[in-house]
């Protein structure tokens, strides 16, 4: 590690958990993050910033002016631009040591093989339930850790998957409860500062396990934000669930 590492991961590599070599594990590590907006944004901030090697960037959408309330990646001068060559230049100005990757698609189930292939982690913070249920069977099928985040009103929500492990559950064993309230992030209401804890949740999940320090059973993390309350617990396979069962 050359001594401008050293000194820019300074803070991480003091941390016994991580060190020099967790560092390193860092910056060999490949990243997909699925959508930039108001979890996104956070969460590709920390990542670039803790030295991620490789990042690769997925939204097809344009910068508009609503979106300022939470994506702070993005400013005034950014409105009408696409969101992943924005997001791209200023994650790349933050820390000149990574790679960063950007793409303009969106998450298909004809095209995901081929736009996650490189990604060895996975990051899902869309805005849509059908584009959660593309990425979680693409995930599960290809043993790729899943960490993905949601945010309506005051509540955020965090799930993270180790498909590595043969007893994993997945986004589709919450299915029943997860479809009547699944709204799309551009027709309900958010509180701003919660979009940056849950982006910042998803980032830390990630990185634990990266570096294979995440130990906790409880895969499942919802925050309300109103009350300042926590809530932790196991997501336990669904015998029934049509994606995993069969794992």
């Amino acid at each position: 590690m050359k001594q401008e590492e050293l000194m820019r991961y300074s803070r991480h590599i003091m941390l016994p958990e991580i060190d020099i070599v967790g560092q390193e594990k860092l910056a060999n590590s490949s990243i997909g993050i699925i959508g930039l907006g108001g979890l996104g944004s956070p969460c590709s901030i920390y990542l670039a910033a803790s030295g991620i090697g490789t990042m690769n960037l997925f939204d097809d959408d344009n910068v508009e002016l609503s979106n300022l309330q939470r994506q702070i990646i993005f400013d005034s001068s950014d409105v009408g631009a696409k969101k992943n060559l924005i997001a791209k230049k200023k994650l790349l100005s933050l820390n000149e040591n990574i790679i960063c990757n950007s793409f303009s698609e969106r998450i298909t189930k004809k095209n995901i093989t081929k736009l996650l292939k490189d990604s060895d982690f996975v990051i899902d913070c869309s805005d849509n339930f059908e584009t959660r249920k593309i990425i979680n069977e693409y995930c599960f099928k290809n043993d790729k850790d899943l960490i993905s985040g949601a945010c309506i009103g005051w509540k955020g929500q965090i799930f993270n998957f180790n498909f590595s492990s043969s007893n994993s559950s997945c986004y589709e064993c919450l299915f029943e409860e997860i479809e009547e309230e699944d709204l799309s992030c551009r027709e309900s209401s958010i509180f701003s500062p919660l979009a940056g804890l849950v982006g910042t949740f998803l980032a830390i999940e990630i990185i634990k396990n990266i570096l294979e320090i995440n130990n906790s059973k409880e895969n499942f993390i919802e925050i309300d934000s109103l009350t300042n309350e926590i809530q932790k617990r196991e997501i336990k396979k669904n015998p029934f669930c049509k994606i995993c069962k069969k794992k």
